[in-house]
């Protein structure tokens, strides 16, 4: 049996299809637009269109039909049911609120932890750095039905305000909250967060609100945060200038049109 012919996912002898890390509309599913993608390891920046996709890891079966179910939800979530959620606005931010009636809740943690799990079975180069290691084995379980883990893959979600630039930024890094080891994916203006371990996880008085983020099939809020989207605008320009410096020349995202 010839293993680069084997679905990662079913783990049976199938032809393997150009199969998306990140699913194609949430590239914001502008045709004509250029997207900035940023490779994990390196950090270098590289202009795209539809994303990138490993021909080596899935079947058709395994991506549509599976995966692709998580994310219609995901897509469908954060796309279209959120904007029914509005609570209110607290200084500049806004507040969304969705139960267990608004989403499938199992479906919305499985999209963000397939994206996880799709680049870290990946050789491509823009996930090098992304590793799932121990977790990697049960993330696939999550996702086939055959555990819950629930004390994994705690996940909290900021939006950016519509027609930032930065929207266009799409990246999956390694991150530490509370020194627990976590991942960031930035897409389609949105910030997310994915702790892998948080058993016994407790939040201090300044980030007591992250409890109350964090997705479950009772309720959880989003937060668009225009603080929040400063702050990595900064930060990502600040990265930029260092690697100028060193001599490489990122390009910008460019402008969205209104």
């Amino acid at each position: 049996m010839n293993s680069k012919n084997i679905c990662k996912f079913c783990r049976q002898q199938k032809k393997l299809i150009r199969a998306h890390i990140i699913p194609r509309h949430f590239y914001l599913d502008y045709k004509d637009e250029q997207y900035v993608s940023v490779n994990s390891l390196s950090g270098k920046f590289k202009i795209q269109q539809s994303g990138a996709y490993d021909k080596n890891v899935l079947c058709l079966d395994c991506d549509s039909k599976i995966l692709g179910q998580f994310d219609k939800e995901g897509y469908r979530v954060l796309f279209d049911e959120i904007k029914k959620h509005k609570l209110n606005k607290i200084g500049n931010d806004i507040i969304y609120y969705l139960t267990s009636k608004d989403c499938n809740f199992e479906y919305l943690r499985n999209f963000f932890i397939s994206i996880l799990w799709r680049a870290s079975i990946s050789f491509l180069p823009d996930f090098k750095d992304i590793n799932l290691g121990e977790y990697q084995q049960k993330a696939l379980e999550i996702l086939q039905g055959k555990k819950s883990y629930d004390n994994l893959f705690k996940i909290f979600i900021f939006k950016y305000p519509e027609g930032k630039d930065f929207n266009k930024l799409i990246f999956l890094s390694k991150a530490k909250f509370y020194n627990r080891k976590a991942y960031v994916i930035n897409m389609a203006g949105y910030f997310i967060t994915i702790i892998l371990n948080g058993k016994n996880l407790i939040f201090n008085n300044k980030l007591h609100y992250i409890s109350e983020m964090i997705i479950n099939d009772k309720g959880f809020y989003i937060i668009e945060s225009n603080r929040l989207y400063l702050q990595h605008y900064h930060f990502a320009n600040k990265k930029m200038q260092e690697m100028w410096m060193k001599g490489y020349k990122p390009p910008f995202a460019p402008k969205i049109k209104n």
